[in-house]
């Protein structure tokens, strides 16, 4: 697994959007970027967020990173505006 350092945060995004409710398939530049999703590792500098937690972040922000097979994203802790709690 990847351990953040530092203030950063790897998220794991929801899905994104592939159909429209009416069934429409859309491109990938029409697909929604995901903004929700959930923490899987957490650097030393983190102070408000911890793995497990589900997030909304702030999309354009994103460094996509790929590892054993698994696409994620990484931030800095200030792109991250709120904890859903669930």
């Amino acid at each position: 697994m990847i351990q953040m350092i530092s203030n950063k945060v790897l998220v794991s995004a929801d899905s994104t959007k592939e159909k429209t409710e009416s069934g429409i398939i859309l491109s990938q530049m029409e697909a929604e970027i995901p903004t929700k999703g959930k923490v899987v590792s957490v650097g030393s500098k983190v102070n408000e967020l911890k793995e497990g937690d589900y997030v909304i972040y702030e999309p354009r922000h994103a460094m996509r990173i790929e590892h054993e097979d698994k696409e994620y994203l990484m931030f800095s802790e200030s792109s991250i505006i709120a904890k859903i709690n669930k």
